[in-house]
């Protein structure tokens, strides 16, 4: 294979482990008693929420309330929601980047030792 198609398929492969590097973290609820703690959650967030009827809810965040969270077409009170998972826009940018980097150092070298030993000796 030569360097050029390893580079290419190392670097196609590094595109689609990047896409997958966002996780959503679990964010704590208060047990449903009156004046709920607010959680962790912003406009702007996207969030999976089940609620206790089993109902699993996902959306993008557009207000927060201190006892409901709202989407476009979502109103959901703290009281019903069982979890709630949340992922905060570019939440996995930074460690997207150094996955990117590593593979294209690591592309670098490879091609760097496959490329001098063309088919002679040299010595």
């Amino acid at each position: 294979m030569s360097t050029f198609k390893r580079t290419l398929s190392v670097l196609t492969a590094s595109i689609f482990l990047a896409t997958g590097c966002a996780q959503m973290r679990s964010v704590p609820l208060a047990s449903g008693a009156p004046g709920v703690e607010r959680p962790g959650v912003q406009a702007g967030d996207r969030v999976v929420v089940t609620t206790r009827d089993g109902a699993k809810h996902k959306f993008r965040v557009t207000s927060v309330e201190s006892d409901v969270l709202r989407g476009e077409q979502e109103r959901i009170a703290y009281t019903d929601m069982k979890t709630l998972h949340v992922q905060t826009p570019g939440g996995g940018i930074n460690k997207t980047a150094l996955i990117v980097g590593a593979v294209v150092l690591g592309a670098a070298v490879i091609g760097a030792a496959s490329g001098g030993s063309g088919g002679g000796g040299g010595y």
